[in-house]
């Protein structure tokens, strides 16, 4: 049996609070709460980040991996249980949950330590350095800035005041050579297991890669530079340091020479003065470098072309593209040319300068007998001298 009125009682919603001093305790939470669960979002935003690339990118696994395992994880809890226990109005539970995502950002921030500031505020939260010494490979080393890094730290671990130089891959291993501070090869090269990056220390394969930066050959005038792979060979004006031009995995494309003193390493550029002829891969429209547009490479000018007496420039006898680029005081100058499809070579090559304005008549006429030398495909070959 029903009783009468019954129906007629309001009911109360539990979740609220019953007291003018609970909604003001409620209130004075509210905002810790607040400004906590906007740290634990960030936290869990940066934490997913990075586990996206550890699962992707990332070549170890090691100390701070796992803190932000720990620290996306609890950035996940805060954040869930901060909201399910708002809307409950439990704002004492909130207020836990909210701040379960601080411990982990402390060490981590502390741990990192990149400014003095942040050392200063968040260092008593730091790792014992220790705690980093370890690691756990998860993908083989692949590239070039891997095998660097991992012979940067075994030269580190093994007091060898030599830096790395070149890293090069040969099927299941990598050597990376080294030199001293003057640029001489190191005593020893770092030989990397392509699968475990573990390492040894090796005699360097001069056959095999470059072992320390390259010395120049001051040119006589007559020397023949000649590469019979590139089909290319060419003779320097005297008294120039001439120098092997390279890509960047260290194999050669031609011959170049910087107007300075002869004993700076070739890996040291100094493009203000310089003449020289390699092949060129890149693709052209006229003279637009189509690899790099920003480049603004244009016909020559009139007032070039009057220095060149108006004559037709070829490379190698081959009728030649010229073009020239003005960038303030720097003035290049590039002839670029193709044997075509019908050559066993099926290369292109390019004869250059870099200038100045003070220089730019006397490094034309220098470019001009460079030219008239130059020889490429069978013709560089057969050449001799």
């Amino acid at each position: 049996m029903v009783k009468v009125g019954s129906q007629l009682r309001p009911r109360r919603n539990k979740r609220l609070p019953k007291t003018p001093v609970g909604w003001l305790v409620t209130c004075l939470l509210g905002l810790p709460v607040a400004v906590l669960f906007l740290g634990a979002l960030a936290s869990l935003t940066a934490g997913a980040s990075y586990l996206g690339y550890l699962a992707s990118k990332a070549t170890v696994f090691d100390t701070w991996g796992a803190l932000h395992i720990v620290s996306t994880v609890l950035a996940l809890i805060a954040v869930v249980g901060t909201v399910i226990a708002a809307w409950r109005l439990r704002m004492g539970a909130a207020l836990f949950f909210a701040a379960l995502a601080l411990p982990a950002t402390f060490v981590i921030e502390g741990s990192r330590c990149d400014t003095p500031a942040g050392c200063q505020a968040t260092g008593w939260a730091a790792l014992p350095p220790g705690a980093f010494d370890w690691q756990v490979r998860i993908r083989p080393v692949t590239t070039q800035n891997d095998a660097w890094n991992i012979a940067f730290d075994a030269l580190l671990d093994a007091n060898v005041d030599d830096s790395p130089f070149i890293a090069k891959r040969f099927g299941d291993h990598w050597i990376v050579s080294t030199i001293d501070d003057d640029g001489w090869p190191g005593a020893q090269a770092v030989r990397i297991e392509t699968r475990t990056a573990r390492t040894a220390f090796v005699p360097c394969p001069e056959d095999r890669i470059q072992c320390g930066m390259e010395r120049p050959t001051v040119s006589d005038g007559q020397r023949v530079y000649r590469n019979v792979q590139l089909g290319l060979s060419a003779v320097f004006p005297a008294s120039l340091p001439v120098c092997t031009t390279r890509d960047d995995d260290g194999e050669p494309l031609g011959f170049h020479a910087m107007v300075r003193a002869p004993d700076i390493p070739c890996e040291d550029l100094d493009q203000s003065r310089e003449l020289g002829i390699g092949v060129v891969r890149w693709r052209r429209n006229g003279c637009t470098d189509l690899e790099d547009p920003s480049v603004p490479w244009r016909p020559l000018t009139p007032e070039t072309s009057k220095l060149f007496r108006g004559q037709r420039l070829t490379l190698g006898g081959v009728p030649a593209l010229a073009c020239e680029v003005r960038e303030g005081d720097h003035i290049g100058i590039i002839v670029y040319a193709s044997l075509g499809s019908g050559s066993d070579l099926a290369e292109s090559y390019a004869g250059y300068i870099g200038t100045t304005p003070a220089h730019l008549i006397e490094d034309i006429r220098a470019f001009e007998i460079f030219l008239q030398n130059v020889r490429l495909g069978p013709a560089a070959r057969e050449q001799t001298g």
